[in-house]
């Protein structure tokens, strides 16, 4: 009855870091991207805020590219018993999923690229989320990494970059204007409570995080060097 108790109880327990594994999932990681640079200069993107038609269809676009098709296209390879779960617990379950999701980021940096109305600093980031796609996959190959910690790592270094080129600005949302330090801050705690969610869930160990966090934070410095 105790293990019985305890097995049950472990769902529970592991509620608290599923959800912070949900909510920062690195599938996410362009969305809000695109979120902090709308927040930080709307006109970037040809807007005064996220409110209007131009910046939501960006949004939605984006969304629908990133983290939707890609979910569903991983839930289909479930079904179809090509995966295990949509966990993904073995390395060898990824590759699959991995090559799809790099061709499929690959597309929107590519279009987001040549059209003339993309913010160049949104371009770069894209090109680092592509380039830590890559590198995972060549890593998984050899050893699992991070997905999220590499995101995070990823989402970091966009904060930090953001700071560098608009720290005056602020990041708006709705009547507030909140310091782009702040910013980073929030990220870095973001990215300490994704690792320990996914230490707690037991995905994986310390040195895999490590490794993601770096990778992610790497890419997006090597990406803006082709821009800037």
């Amino acid at each position: 009855m105790p293990e019985e108790a305890q097995r049950l109880a472990a769902p529970v327990r592991n509620l608290p870091a599923l959800l912070v594994s949900v909510v920062f999932h690195p599938l996410l990681v362009p969305t809000y991207i695109f979120l902090i640079l709308v927040g930080v200069n709307p006109y970037l993107f040809g807007t005064s805020d996220l409110g209007e038609p131009r910046a939501m269809s960006n949004l939605i676009l984006i969304f629908l590219d990133t983290f939707v098709i890609p979910m569903v296209a991983v839930v289909i390879m479930a079904k179809l018993n090509m995966i295990n779960s949509i966990m993904m617990h073995e390395k060898s379950e990824r590759i699959g999923p991995l090559l799809l999701v790099m061709v499929l980021y690959f597309w929107i940096f590519w279009n987001f690229s040549k059209s003339n109305q993309t913010p160049t600093i949104f371009t770069s980031f894209l090109l680092g989320v592509v380039i830590a796609l890559v590198a995972s996959f060549v890593i998984n190959l050899l050893d699992k990494i991070s997905l999220h910690a590499t995101g995070m790592g990823g989402l970091v270094a966009v904060a930090l970059i953001t700071l560098g080129l608009f720290g005056s600005n602020g990041l708006t949302v709705g009547s507030w204007n909140i310091g782009l330090p702040l910013l980073v801050i929030f990220t870095v705690v973001a990215a300490g409570l994704v690792g320990s969610a996914r230490l707690a869930l037991g995905s994986h160990n310390r040195m895999q995080l490590y490794a993601g966090y770096l990778l992610g934070f790497v890419a997006q410095f090597v990406a803006l060097k082709f821009y800037f």
